[in-house]
């Protein structure tokens, strides 16, 4: 299996939330449900001719291995989403085009190396039962300085939130919920180097100091 560069357990140190109300909780600090172990490598750019394209097309890819310490198999439908600090948000594509996802591999060289969706579904116990998989979002807005992975799905915690701007005289529907459901998520900040020009040599750089686990 690959080596992967940064390994976080999910009983790991949590931080603040970062949401908008300051009522929303933060993780609980010893494990309440069922929780995966999670590896990454940082996010990296990746230029793909794609057929119908008369130019390559970017896209952005986060190598990662899941696997479950627990003693139950549980399901893993993860979510990844990348926000800029313009607040332009991006999120990861589960049917990518096959030569986006060949490209990626031949790059890792790693024959364990699994589509996106092909990563989904039952997870059963078990170091030998791990996946390795990417996600993998389109080129995101030039003029970004900085990015937030959102990564969700790697544990069973979750927690309601009254919604402050409820209106009982209104149906309840998407644009009128009564409550927000919250998820155990991991915030990964990163601050891009280079401007728009120098976007094609631009390493992300991680601030592991404001990493951290939130309820969104």
């Amino acid at each position: 299996m690959r080596k992967y560069s940064y390994t976080l357990l999910l009983c790991a140190t949590l931080g603040p939330t970062t949401a908008a109300w300051s009522a929303v909780p933060a993780p609980a600090i010893a494990p309440v449900s069922w929780e995966l172990r999670f590896r990454y490598e940082n996010p990296q750019r990746v230029s793909v001719m794609v057929p119908g394209h008369k130019q390559p097309v970017v896209y952005w890819y986060m190598l990662y291995s899941v696997e479950n310490p627990g003693d139950k198999e549980v399901d893993f439908y993860p979510q990844f989403e990348l926000i800029t600090d313009n607040l332009r948000v991006y999120r990861s594509e589960i049917k990518v085009s096959p030569e986006a996802f060949q490209a990626i591999r031949r790059r890792a060289n790693d024959p364990l190396l699994v589509t996106p969706e092909k990563a989904l579904g039952p997870l059963r116990c078990g170091k030998d039962q791990a996946r390795c998989s990417v996600a993998i979002w389109r080129d995101f807005d030039p003029s970004a300085r900085a990015f937030r992975v959102y990564v969700s799905g790697l544990s069973g915690e979750r927690a309601r939130l009254r919604n402050p701007t409820y209106d009982p005289a209104q149906p309840e529907n998407d644009h009128n919920r009564k409550y927000f459901l919250l998820r155990k998520t991991l915030e990964i900040p990163y601050k891009l180097p280079a401007g728009p020009t120098e976007r094609t040599r631009a390493i992300p750089q991680r601030v592991a100091e404001d990493q951290k686990w939130i309820m969104r």
